[in-house]
């Protein structure tokens, strides 16, 4: 075998042995969640906050938050408190049950969604 054909074998293994220890990139998913997944709530929240596991690109994400008849409670833009954390500000809540729909594109270009699901009872009833 030639010394260059060496060299060039040895580099090509180098370059498959890197790109096998490159991390993986993953998806989106909320990390931390306020009001919690299943809260029960005695005090109306101002805004609902997630935080992934990774970046999430603000202008193609959204949090829509939504009574038990559907009504919209989210109200202005959602904000971006760090490359990871959005929040969403809410309106004064009635008592009920109320869903959060979110979708998120990460900063690896991969969409996630899903919903999560608090109850607001004044007075802890």
């Amino acid at each position: 075998m030639s010394f260059k054909f060496l060299i060039a074998a040895n580099l090509v293994l180098a370059a498959l042995f890197c790109a096998r220890i490159q991390p993986a990139f993953g998806h989106a998913y909320p990390i931390v969640v306020s009001p919690a997944d299943g809260a029960a709530l005695k005090e109306s929240p101002r805004e609902v906050r997630m935080q992934f596991t990774e970046g999430v690109e603000l202008a193609f994400s959204r949090i829509t938050v939504k009574g038990a008849k559907g009504e919209v409670v989210s109200q202005d833009k959602l904000r971006q408190l760090a490359d990871d954390t959005v929040a969403i500000d809410l309106k004064p809540l009635t008592a009920g049950n109320y869903t959060v729909e979110w979708q998120v594109l990460s900063v690896d270009t991969h969409i996630t969604e899903g919903t999560l699901h608090f109850t607001f009872s004044p007075g802890g009833k």
